[in-house]
């Protein structure tokens, strides 16, 4: 169960990638590629929340990583990929009232969701 969560997480990963890209380079909001770039932050955050859903789950029904020393991982990437969420919802708010999120917001949902996703990879590769 937990490689089903390790890979959507892991196309979510993808997909914000390629939006980082995009704001980075700034072409997020200008041209004909405006309605893609929608569709595809919708697709990253349906995907990442779905992610999320099933990590919670599956950590809620199996908890023997304890038994291992990996006790604090699976919470510890909970924590992580729900600051991530809330980073990414803001975003998505200022988004709506078009204004471009700050570099700092981009950044530090970056930073919460890689590191979510490396503790899930450790999960996985260690059961």
């Amino acid at each position: 169960m937990m490689t089903i969560v390790f890979a959507t997480l892991t196309v979510a990963a993808l997909f914000g990638g390629c939006l980082a890209i995009g704001h980075l380079r700034g072409t997020e909001m200008a041209g004909s590629g405006f309605a893609w770039v929608w569709i595809a932050k919708m697709i990253h955050g349906a995907i990442g929340a779905a992610g999320f859903a099933a990590l919670i789950v599956v950590l809620g029904r199996h908890r023997p990583i304890a038994s291992m020393g990996l006790g604090g991982f699976g919470i510890g990437a909970e924590i992580l990929l729900g600051v991530a969420l809330c980073l990414g919802l803001s975003m998505a708010g200022m988004a709506w009232r078009g204004r471009r999120p700050a570099g700092f917001v981009v950044a530090a949902h970056a930073t919460a969701a890689i590191a979510g996703l490396t503790l899930v990879l450790a999960i996985v590769s260690l059961r």
